[in-house]
């Protein structure tokens, strides 16, 4: 079964290219040769896209998945020893781990209701001292009434 190529994994390709274009011919050199035709085969020949010089790639504006991939290649073919491999890994382990408990704490189910709860509860005790405001058509229809009130008395 053959995946599907999303744009967004063609221009990581791309992008992916783009940076080893920009590298030192010896760290390019590591990459299998098959790796690299893949990488040529499967970008977007028409997204033009350009490294920023004097940039680092954080800032580079990279897809999420091409620097998956450069982090991929960097532990598989640049690391010098296995003990730089296992910093990296712990690294980006550590970060990962870090993510997911910034999205546990921002979407926790339970905190939304309680923040939710919290809210509502304070516009009901400010809501107790505030005049009622009414839309304008509900003062045209009280004026109105108003109005034949006094022709009847």
């Amino acid at each position: 079964m053959k995946e599907e190529l999303t744009y967004e994994k063609r221009i990581s390709y791309t992008q992916v290219l783009e940076v080893l274009n920009n590298m030192e011919k010896e760290n390019v050199d590591k990459i299998p040769i098959k790796l690299i035709e893949f990488f040529e085969n499967n970008s977007d020949k028409e997204y033009n896209f350009k490294l920023k010089p004097g940039i680092s790639l954080r800032n580079q504006n990279l897809t999420e998945y091409a620097l998956a991939l450069l982090a991929m290649l960097n532990i598989n073919y640049w690391c010098k020893d296995e003990s730089e491999k296992k910093a990296l890994i712990d690294k980006y382990s550590e970060n990962e781990r870090k993510y997911q408990e910034e999205l546990r704490i921002k979407y926790n189910p339970d905190n939304l209701f309680k923040k939710n709860n919290e809210v509502k509860i304070k516009e009901n005790i400010n809501n107790d001292n505030l005049p009622i405001r009414l839309t304008w058509y509900e003062k045209m229809i009280s004026k109105l009434k108003s109005i034949f009130r006094k022709d009847n008395i």
